[in-house]
């Protein structure tokens, strides 16, 4: 019942509004209606979720579920089950407790959950989420960013340009089924490309000559949040400087006003992603990237080649989700196409002069998005070595070239339309080079289905060069990219939401039993994912993690890299220091030092004899060689029971009896009184993060890094208040 309340009523209600008051968008939701039918109708008719959560069929321990029939297996989309939907559920529940999700406590040990800057907590988009939870949620907000995107599009170029109705229709549609959006549609990205025609409506009407100043702040404000709330602060970045192009190349002589739109999005974004920029300051992602010189690698030909022919007829590298996939890369970042009927439209008409400088501008954004994403050499290597494009994702600028594309489509149709038809041999260009791009990938390879899917889109742009009834226009441009659309985002049953296999149970009772945090070997139990079954992983999967807890991922084998990876080495000493209870690994493996408690086909269950509290006092510190095989070897002899790791040139700890009374803990505080003979260490195993700060009888003090990358307090010799509190804004 609340998919239907919050889709098909409110679709209802819109279509009885638009028919008695607004009969052209009536007649564009109904052409609409096509895309949300592909996209959403196996949902709303057959009940479930889209949700790719078959991504994990081959983890252990799922290696043995039972998938209902009606679940659909997609792989390139585990970005949702594994990061998005446990960051969503861990915000969720802190909602639900009435706490505010600084800090999520069921992976990472305890890392900033609103610094990462994409769990949307500032979003109200990201309402049905929180109600409902991320699988439900995500399925209701997959309908209105269509909707968004569709009505976006259609508005600005029907009822702001007053481009004829066939024209914006076709570009409506385009835009809300555009293959790009589908493929980034379940995830907070989405958010930001449908809302990049109401961006650009928004410059357009702040670009005024008679706009007041206020509207300039008002854009910017409206940017600003964009790019602050957690959506996609990267890709919105970018969404935004691309309405901020427009406005230059239509109206070079108020560039004053672009000033002011820009330092009142970048006061309003500070303000919103604070917390964002000092957790990105203190990254690994940062320290890996700082150079800038990922962005400076050459592409591969070989990728450079599929992406072009993915634009160009996108069908043609096969289907992810049917075995046919051809490319090394997923399918999403090099969704940039448009299907063979919008691309066709781009030649059907010479564009009316009035629209000259909004053509040069859709052609410069789509530009912009081919040179970066296809990496065109020269310019490519000249925009790269620009701040801050030398530090950004540039297969992000894949959002720009279709909608470019579908400007250029909708207004070369107007022209048409208004009896500026070009010559046939024009008209014939496109599909001669989809038919041409289409050879080349040799699709007698793919299954059936993406066939078909190539020859529809050659024979769609020829039939768009003879067409004569060119009121079907968008019915060809939604039957094309709805037939494209199917299958991109799979449907799981609502029994699927969330396998819980037999080894899942037994841990879930040994954590019962013995509280403690776990972690998976080998990529056994992908981390994060644990969290979703009330289980406490040391281990997160996230794009912004401390230099310092990198540093302890890489003294427990996880080769260097953004997100994370496999742990290969366990020390059972280590890993008690953390709180880690319990490990699992791939069946048949071995865990030095660890007791095995449980087995089946699925993995292994390992119980930690060395396990410590999370909150201990001590009174031995060891510094911390910089060499980390100096480091891995020496952790082997320290007992953490009563020592802790320090980095070098942390004041001397010498204390023999210490007593701890624990007060107030939370993910964000920690209260607590510590008496000792001598001077001692307070240490909490939960990692540090840009924001913590603590407080001794109520006078700030450092904090102090403890056996790698936890937080730890001095405490001079005697009884002491000590306190660990957690504060996103005051890094």
């Amino acid at each position: 019942m609340s998919l239907m309340a919050w889709t098909l009523l409110p679709l209802g209600a819109l279509h009885l509004w638009f028919g008695r008051r607004l009969r052209n968008l009536l007649k564009f939701q109904l052409v609409l209606d096509l895309i949300l039918l592909a996209i959403l109708g196996p949902v709303l008719v057959g009940g479930g979720d889209l949700n790719p959560i078959r991504c994990i069929e081959k983890l252990p321990p799922f290696s043995h579920v039972e998938w209902s029939q009606s679940t659909e297996f997609q792989p390139t989309q585990s970005d949702l089950v594994l990061y998005f939907h446990p960051w969503w559920e861990a915000a969720g529940r802190a909602l639900q407790r009435g706490e505010m999700p600084w800090i999520a406590s069921g992976f990472g040990a305890g890392l900033p959950l609103l610094a990462n800057g994409q769990t949307g907590l500032l979003a109200p988009v990201m309402l049905p989420v929180w109600l409902y939870g991320p699988e439900r949620g995500t399925t209701i907000m997959a309908f209105w960013k269509i909707e968004l995107a569709g009505l976006g599009a259609f508005l600005l170029f029907f009822r702001v340009w007053r481009l004829r109705w066939i024209a914006a229709a076709a570009g409506g549609v385009a835009w809300a089924g555009t293959p790009y959006l589908v493929a980034w549609l379940l995830v907070p990205l989405a958010w930001v490309a449908a809302a990049l025609p109401w961006i650009w409506w928004l410059t357009w009407w702040g670009m005024r000559r008679r706009a007041p100043l206020w509207t300039s702040v008002v854009i910017g404000a409206v940017m600003g949040y964009l790019m602050g709330c957690g959506l996609h602060p990267e890709t919105a970045a970018i969404v935004c400087g691309s309405a901020l192009l427009m406005a230059l190349v239509l109206h070079p002589v108020r560039w004053k006003r672009l000033l002011v739109i820009v330092g009142a999005a970048g006061l309003v974004t500070i303000g919103l992603s604070w917390p964002t920029v000092g957790y990105i300051s203190a990254s690994s992602r940062h320290a890996l990237g700082a150079d800038g010189a990922a962005n400076r690698d050459r592409l591969p030909w070989s990728i450079q080649k599929d992406i072009t022919r993915q634009i160009a007829v996108p069908a043609s590298m096969g289907h992810p989700g049917r075995g046919d996939w051809k490319p090394q890369y997923p399918q999403a970042p090099g969704a940039a196409g448009v299907g063979g009927v919008v691309l066709a439209l781009v030649a059907m008409g010479q564009i009316r002069r009035r629209y000259g400088r909004i053509a040069w501008a859709a052609v410069a954004t789509s530009a912009i998005g081919i040179i970066l994403l296809v990496r065109i050499p020269p310019l490519d290597a000249l925009l790269v070595r620009i701040p801050p494009l030398d530090q950004m994702t540039l297969p992000r600028f894949g959002v720009l070239i279709p909608w470019g594309l579908v400007v250029l489509a909708a207004l070369a149709l107007d022209g048409a339309l208004r009896g500026r038809i070009r010559s046939l041999g024009v008209r014939l260009v496109p599909a001669a080079i989809i038919g041409i791009v289409a050879l080349t990938t040799a699709p007698w390879h793919l299954q059936p289905s993406s066939i078909a899917l190539v020859i529809f889109s050659v024979i769609g742009a020829l039939a768009v060069a003879f067409l004569q009834r060119r009121a079907v226009v968008p019915l060809l441009v939604a039957g094309e990219l709805a037939l494209l659309a199917l299958g991109i985002n799979p449907v799981a049953h609502s029994t699927d939401r969330l396998p819980k296999p037999a080894l899942i149970e037994r841990l879930q009772a040994l954590d019962q039993q013995q509280p403690g945090r776990i972690i998976g070997m080998a990529g056994a139990l992908p981390s994060n994912l644990a969290m979703r079954y009330g289980l406490r992983d040391l281990r997160a999967s996230d794009p912004l993690r401390p230099k310092s807890f990198a540093r302890l991922m890489g003294v427990l084998g996880e080769p260097k890299t953004i997100l994370g990876g496999a742990l290969w080495h366990a020390p059972a000493n280590l890993c008690g220091a953390w709180g880690v209870g319990y490990a699992v690994t791939r069946p048949g493996k071995k865990l030095e030092g660890w007791h095995q408690t449980y087995s089946d086909a699925d993995g292994i269950i390992w119980s930690n004899p060395q396990l410590l509290p999370e909150v201990r006092v001590v009174g031995h510190a060891i510094p911390e060689p910089e060499n980390p095989l100096k480091l891995v070897t020496m952790i082997e002899s320290v007992d953490f029971e009563f020592s802790t790791l320090v980095p070098i040139g942390t004041p001397q700890i010498s204390a023999t009896t210490m007593v701890l009374e624990l007060g107030r803990r939370t993910s964000s505080r920690l209260e607590a009184v510590v008496e000792c003979n001598g001077p001692c260490l307070l240490v909490l195993a939960q990692p540090w993060a840009p924001g913590w700060r603590a407080t001794v009888d109520s006078r700030p003090t450092e904090t102090v890094l403890t056996n790698i990358a936890g937080l730890g307090v001095a405490v001079p010799e005697g009884r002491h208040e000590i306190e660990l509190s957690y504060h996103p804004w005051a890094w």
